[in-house]
C-alpha cells in the first residue's frame, strides 16, 4: 500500500495553514473595521448632543481640545513641547461631518479687499478622539475633547512646518458666511459656504 510522499503532506498543510491565516486575517480586519464604526458612531453621537445643547440653549461654541499624549503628564500646564506641542488648546465646535468633527480654530482671515472674511476650521479625525467629556473640568467648565495630535503644525514660523505632528487638526478649510442663509429656519450649519483659499 502506498503511502503519500511527505512531500505532498508539507504541501496540503502549508496551503491549510495559509487558508486558516487568511480567513483570521479578514475576520480580525472585519472585527477592526466595526469598532472603527462603532467608536466613530459614540464620538459623533456625543458631538450632535452638544452641538443641539449650544442650539437650543444659545451656549457658547468653546471647547478643549486636550492632548492625550501629555494630559496624564502635564495638563493643564500649557507650555508646548518641540515633539507634541501643546497639552491643549482652545476651539470652537462647529459640526460633525462623515470624516470627523470640525472646530473654528483661528481668528477670521480676509483674503483680499473684495473678498468676505473666512473662518479657519479644522478638521479631527474620529479615530484621533479617544473620549469627549461633555461637562468639562474645573478649569474651564467646557467641553473637552481627548485627542490624538498628530495633524501638522500650521503656525506661521517657517521650521515649525517641518515638524510632522502636534496638532489636533488632519487637515483646515475655510468657510464664509451664506448670503442666503435664515436663521430659526434653516438648520444652523447650513450659515456657512465651503470656499477655497491658496495658502
Amino acid at each position: 500500500m502506498d503511502i503519500m510522499p511527505e512531500y505532498i503532506l508539507d504541501i496540503v498543510g502549508l496551503l491549510l495553514g495559509a487558508f486558516i491565516a487568511y480567513h483570521i486575517y479578514f475576520l480580525s480586519k472585519r472585527i477592526s473595521n466595526q469598532s472603527k464604526l462603532e467608536h466613530k458612531d459614540m464620538i459623533k453621537r456625543k458631538a450632535n448632543n452638544l452641538l443641539v445643547e449650544i442650539q437650543k440653549e444659545g451656549l457658547r461654541r468653546k471647547a478643549y481640545l486636550v492632548n492625550i499624549n501629555r494630559y496624564f503628564k502635564d495638563y493643564p500646564s500649557n507650555q508646548e513641547k518641540l515633539g507634541s506641542g501643546y497639552s491643549h488648546i482652545k476651539a470652537e465646535i462647529k459640526a460633525t461631518r462623515y470624516n470627523g468633527l470640525e472646530f473654528f480654530c483661528e481668528m477670521p482671515k480676509q483674503i483680499n479687499a473684495e473678498e468676505h472674511l473666512v473662518y479657519p476650521v479644522g478638521l479631527v479625525p474620529y479615530e484621533w478622539i479617544e473620549y469627549i467629556d461633555e461637562e468639562g473640568d474645573e478649569y474651564e467648565g467646557v467641553p473637552i475633547f481627548y485627542c490624538n495630535f498628530k495633524g501638522k503644525v500650521y503656525w506661521k514660523k517657517w521650521w515649525r512646518r517641518w515638524i510632522p505632528f502636534g496638532y489636533p487638526y488632519r487637515n483646515l478649510l475655510y468657510y464664509k458666511k451664506s448670503d442666503n442663509y435664515r436663521e430659526g429656519s434653516d438648520p444652523s450649519d447650513m450659515e456657512w459656504m465651503l470656499v477655497r483659499v491658496k495658502e
